[in-house]
């Protein structure tokens, strides 16, 4: 095992750390895995107790401004919602996994508290991404759609299809959306990608990329994609073209490009390095959540919900 230094212990197990650079005294938002919030400094401590808005998990949590907007989703129950929660302020406790059961009407239907604006959803979210000062997010068999922060729509597309790849088992299923400097890009399981207009939702073209495996994350930059597959390989392409295909040890749960040439990857037990000039690895006891950069320090999130300084890139 790598150790880290000056690792410090989340109040839970956390799946995901936002940072907040328009929020002055907040550093990062972390969110647990039964939907828990916390508001942390730069030393990556508490700012107060945390907060459980909603009683499930948050499936998909984005920072737009001064907001965080989440989806969360309990399939069991048949339940979706989606808001927005300012991050100035402390986050609030919500009511209990014994109210939801107990409401049948969707008029009295409990939403996230402390949000500025909620909504009840009638599919699953697939996916969800920033884009400008609002967002874009994809529900299932219903279409895509673009919202400002104040969840107000600006636009919707169709439901996303690829016919080249409908012979492949789950094409159809959006996995990830990309915010690029003027398009939307959406990825299907199957490697298919399909460009819409930031302003307009309007389509403007189709591609499609050759996968041993199913697609479960894409992550860009200018004409860097690199392409995350379930089983823990992973495809980066330059300008169209596959300069890397990786082999890890299983599924990868995040990546961080640093300085415009190397991608850091939150990998099964293992950190990895992919620079121009080949692959470092790190080992480590717990799977590695994701990594956060800091500054000129790279930190990395574990599934024991520990935070600590990582020695990947030095």
């Amino acid at each position: 095992m790598v150790e880290g230094s000056g690792a410090k212990q989340l109040p839970f197990r956390a799946v995901q750390i936002l940072k907040t650079p328009e929020i002055e005294g907040v550093y990062a938002v972390a969110i647990g895995v039964d939907g828990e919030l916390c508001r942390m400094n730069d030393s990556w401590e508490p700012i107060e107790a945390h907060a459980r808005p909603f009683p499930m998990s948050i499936q998909h949590a984005i920072i737009v401004g001064q907001h965080l907007i989440a989806t969360w989703i309990d399939r069991e129950l048949l339940v979706a919602r989606m808001g927005c929660l300012p991050i100035d302020q402390p986050f609030k406790n919500g009511v209990e996994r014994g109210d939801l059961r107990a409401v049948r009407l969707l008029e009295h239907a409990f939403m996230p508290e402390g949000t500025t604006w909620a909504h009840v959803l009638d599919a699953e979210p697939l996916a969800l991404t920033t884009m400008e000062d609002g967002f874009a997010f994809v529900l299932w068999n219903r279409g895509i759609y673009g919202f400002n922060a104040n969840g107000t729509e600006r636009w919707r597309a169709p439901t996303p299809t690829w016919p080249e790849l409908s012979h492949l088992p789950m094409s159809q299923e959006t996995v990830s959306l990309l915010e690029t400097d003027s398009t939307i890009e959406v990825w299907s399981k199957a490697g298919g990608c399909l460009r819409l207009s930031k302003s307009s939702g309007e389509h403007i073209g189709t591609v499609h990329f050759e996968l041993e495996g199913a697609l479960s994350d894409v992550y860009g930059f200018k004409s860097d994609r690199l392409l995350l597959l379930a089983n823990g390989r992973c495809y980066l392409y330059r300008e169209g073209t596959k300069v890397a295909d990786l082999e890890t040890k299983g599924p990868v749960q995040h990546a961080l490009l640093m300085q415009d040439s190397t991608w850091i990857l939150s990998g099964w037990r293992e950190e990895i390095a992919l620079r121009n000039s080949g692959v470092s690895i790190l080992k480590q006891d717990e799977v590695v959540v994701q990594h956060v950069n800091k500054g000129d320090q790279l930190w990395l999130l574990t599934n024991d919900g520990k935070i600590s300084h990582s020695f990947l890139t030095e």
